[in-house]
């Protein structure tokens, strides 16, 4: 059985304000070791219950996606990092070979109250995301896309609010909740030492189930995916004029940019595209 493990930063254990994911941050340097322990934990699991290979893919978008401590990373796996990658960004190792899929150190979806630093792809641009007019995170896109593959989406570690809101599109989903979500940038948090015990034992009952059939892959949402965005600020002139070139992109309000797509692949490309679109002349994603 293969492994795909997304890694993002907001969800890690013990982080709860901005600066904790932000490599200007006095305990950055620190918060990397942490979220390199969180992702290993769920390492160990998945191969203590019989995975074959696993494969990590870096999703937090600070250091141009070079946050993991590679010397300190489980040696079993292999990973994934650096901009650039070919595809949906930190999807490109999400492909027909993959079983499951982990969610580790994700986050709740942009406009989710409480939510630790709740955003959808960009806390600085986007408002709020939704596909089919219902409000999407980060592992509602994963999940689509797993399903797409063919492979289940089995394991979310991060505070209660991403927990609930990916069961409400995968039930069944094992989750481990590592922090109480507060607010925007506080919570009442599982110190990490017991939450990579855990994460490590959510991660065996999750292959586990998978293996047994207990979790499938997710198909319930019908393609093709109409997408909405709202935005932060309104569109400058430079990105009104690329979303004009565009015939897929629709200025349908004066913040919110509407737009559909056959897979998740192109789909999650298209929504980020939004977070560089105000630069002129650029109409290729």
């Amino acid at each position: 059985m293969k492994v795909f493990l997304s890694v993002d930063m907001e969800g890690i254990s013990g982080l709860v304000r901005w600066q904790d994911v932000a490599s200007s941050g006095i305990d950055f340097e620190r918060n990397r070791r942490l979220m390199t322990g969180d992702a290993n934990a769920a390492i160990d699991g998945a191969f203590e219950a019989g995975a074959d290979a696993v494969v990590v893919e870096e999703n937090h978008g600070v250091e141009d996606l070079c946050v993991l401590l590679t010397e300190e990373i489980d040696p079993r796996c292999t990973v994934v990092r650096g901009a650039g990658r070919p595809g949906p960004t930190t999807m490109s190792a999400l492909d027909e070979s993959v079983d499951a899929v982990f969610l580790v150190g994700h986050h709740a979806a942009g406009g989710t109250w409480p939510g630790i630093m709740a955003h959808t792809i960009s806390s600085g641009r986007f408002r709020e995301v939704r596909i089919g007019g219902r409000r999407v995170g980060e592992p509602d896109l994963f999940a689509i896309r797993a399903g797409e593959m063919g492979a289940a989406t089995a394991l979310v570690t991060g505070d209660q609010m991403v927990i609930e809101e990916l069961r409400k599109r995968v039930p069944e989903v094992e989750s481990v909740q590592v922090k109480r979500a507060l607010g925007r940038q506080s919570g009442e948090i599982v110190p990490p030492v017991r939450a990579r015990e855990a994460i490590r034992e959510g991660a065996r009952q999750a292959i586990e189930r998978v293996a047994s059939g207990e979790i499938t892959p997710y198909r319930g949402e019908p393609a093709p995916y109409e997408i909405e965005v709202d935005l932060l600020e309104a569109p400058g002139a430079s990105m009104r004029a690329n979303l004009e070139s565009l015939p897929e992109f629709e200025l349908v309000s004066e913040r919110t940019v509407a737009t559909d797509a056959p897979d998740m692949d192109l789909g999650f490309r298209r929504i980020a595209y939004l977070t560089y679109a105000d630069m002129e002349g650029r109409v290729r994603y």
